[in-house]
Order: C-alpha cells, then sequence, then structure tokens
C-alpha cells in the first residue's frame, strides 16, 4: 500500500481510492493479495532481472515437471501494476503446458486482470517478457542439463 500509507485508515479506504483511480476489483485484489510472491528454490527456469520502459522490474522463476508447469512465483517492485500482473500471470501458468504458457500474451493478463489503468498497461508485457526469459532457461537448460552444473542458483 506504499502510496497511501498514511494517508487512509484501513483497507477499504486504500480500496476505494484505487476504485477512483480505475483500477478494477481483480488488480486491487492481486495487489493487497499478491499470489505467489517470492524466490524459488530448486527452480527449472529462471528469467532474471527484466527492466520495464518505466524502470520496474521482475524476476519470475518456474518448477517444471514432464513439460508442465506445477510452479510458478515472481518478484516485482512495489508497483501495483507490476505486483498485481506477476500475480495474476503466475495463476495463469500453473498447470500449463511450456507451449502453452509461451502463447499467454500481455492482452490476455490485462483480460485477466479486467484491465489497467493506461499508465501501467506496460506492466503485462513486464510480466509477460519475464515469464518468456524464464521458459527460455528452462528450455535451454532441458536441452542441456549438464550446463546447469555452471550456474550458480541465487
Amino acid at each position: 500500500m506504499g502510496a497511501y500509507k498514511g494517508k487512509t485508515d484501513s483497507t477499504e479506504d486504500v480500496r476505494g481510492l484505487l476504485r477512483k483511480e480505475g483500477y478494477s476489483e481483480v488488480v486491487i485484489d492481486h495487489w493487497l493479495n499478491p499470489r505467489n510472491l517470492g524466490q524459488m528454490k530448486n527452480y527449472d527456469g529462471y528469467s532474471g532481472k527484466i527492466t520495464s520502459s518505466c524502470g520496474d522490474s521482475m524476476w519470475v522463476w518456474l518448477k517444471v515437471k514432464d513439460n508442465v508447469i506445477q510452479n510458478a512465483t515472481y518478484v516485482s517492485d512495489i508497483c501495483i501494476g507490476a505486483v498485481s500482473s506477476g500475480s495474476m500471470l503466475t495463476e495463469m501458468v500453473k498447470g500449463k503446458r511450456v507451449t502453452e504458457a509461451l502463447w499467454i500474451s500481455p492482452d490476455d493478463i490485462l483480460r485477466a486482470l479486467g484491465g489497467l489503468p493506461e499508465n501501467f498497461v506496460h506492466c503485462a508485457t513486464l510480466a509477460d517478457t519475464a515469464l518468456k526469459a524464464a521458459i527460455r532457461d528452462y528450455n535451454i537448460y532441458k536441452a542441456a542439463p549438464w550446463k546447469r552444473l555452471y550456474q550458480q542458483k541465487h
């Protein structure tokens, strides 16, 4: 609730302010209650730091078994657009085959969120780019698992 700290007395006050600024209930919920937030140990794919045009960053981790994404986590800046996009994206990819996850687009993320105000639409692209980088990482090490020996996991 970073930008609203000290200006409100309750979560309902924050929700009201965000509604007035044009955020959907889904976005507000994913920001106040982010899903899958945090680093993952023993991952199969990792995006590294991906930075958007506004300077926000996101990292995505994937756990994959038999080409199906079992788990996905992310870390992002406190920006409401980035947090809600990362949260929604990680929910969307769980249980999908890796090839299906590649078809997820920024527009799909925006639709699932009920949209974002215009100045935050790029956050869906940030999440999508981070996912694609994590899938690329997964595919590299799936094709040559011995390479993982030379990489330090952070």
